[in-house]
């Protein structure tokens, strides 16, 4: 059956609260047709909601999920178009999500989605994950779960987008502007340069003075902070990489550059900055988080700069004006 996003109130009004000001891309429409049927979720009856862009096979019997989530995810492909720069392209599928009701039935799809890997992905308490362009999330609840989705549908994007992998400083910096938004009226807005909990984690890293030095935060992914540091002093390293995104993006330079390294990545020229052939950069990237380890800091100097130091210090103060220090 045809089915419409509806508007949700209260609930979508508390998304908006503290965002007016921001500068965002322009508002998009929740209310969008998309096709809605019985799906057999495992244990529990669910529908499967079907766009434009995406197949989303969920078991929650959320209103707000069943009914916004649809709209939500083909504005928030809309947002992911703004934030990198790439030309509209339809995917050869739709690309598909999992929204389970409970953490219960999360985990238990997870580790069939995952195999071996089962011991890494059972430590996420964060409402989901994106998996070789599968992304698998559960209902954490209203605005939790959507800014999950708004994150982790980035990772999915570049995994039907580029032919080659970018470097986590970087994707991690365009998952984390693609968080914020806000609903105003039956649209939603994304605001890249505006994300409170961003805000928030860059904030208490330069407080705390822990912030990651430029060459070890190039080299490093969100498992390398896990095991670094306990869960209150994480955050920073995704405040770090929200803050360098939106340096990247804000810089007339820099923005011209990462408009390079996105279309070498989407075209599958890379390896060539790496000096590598395609084949020698897939073996590399079957090494699984070795592979951002060594291609992280030569990309960085090939696109962006080798004047480490001279970077830091702008990103730095771009990133203290970010905080208002």
């Amino acid at each position: 059956m045809k089915t419409n996003a509806l508007l949700l109130g209260g609930w979508l009004m508390w998304a908006a609260a503290g965002c007016q000001d921001a500068r965002s891309v322009s508002a998009t429409p929740l209310t969008i047709e998309f096709v809605s049927k019985p799906w057999s979720g495992g244990s529990s009856a669910g529908r499967e909601l079907l766009t434009t862009h995406y197949r989303i096979l969920t078991t929650s019997r959320s209103p707000e999920i069943l009914s916004y989530l649809p709209g939500f995810m083909e504005a928030a492909h809309e947002n992911y178009l703004a934030i990198t720069g790439l030309a509209p392209r339809q995917p050869p599928k739709p690309m598909l999500i999992y929204m389970m009701a409970t953490r219960q039935e999360w985990a238990a799809l997870t580790r069939s989605v995952v195999g071996q890997q089962w011991e890494t992905y059972s430590a996420i308490q964060a409402g989901g994950y994106c998996h070789k362009g599968i992304c698998v999330f559960w209902d954490s609840g209203g605005v939790a779960a959507l800014a999950v989705a708004s994150h982790e549908g980035l990772h999915q994007f570049l995994a039907y987008r580029v032919k080659e992998h970018l470097p986590m400083w970087f994707e991690e910096g365009l998952a984390t502007l693609a968080e914020g938004y806000q609903i105003d009226g039956q649209a939603v807005r994304f605001t890249p340069e505006r994300n409170p909990s961003r805000f928030a984690d860059l904030r208490k890293a330069i407080v705390n003075d822990w912030w990651i030095p430029l060459e070890q935060l190039l080299a490093m992914d969100g498992g390398d902070a896990v095991k670094l540091w306990p869960p209150g002093r994480v955050v920073g390293y995704y405040g770090q990489v929200w803050a360098m995104g939106h340096f990247l993006r804000s810089d007339p330079a820099y923005a011209v550059r990462r408009g390079r390294l996105l279309a070498d990545a989407e075209a599958g020229r890379l390896h060539r900055a790496l000096m590598l052939s395609p084949e020698g950069l897939r073996r590399l990237h079957q090494q699984g988080r070795a592979y951002n380890r060594a291609v992280s800091l030569p990309l960085f100097k090939h696109y962006i700069t080798d004047d480490l130091a001279a970077f830091e210090r702008r990103y730095k103060a771009h990133a203290r004006s970010l905080v208002r220090l």
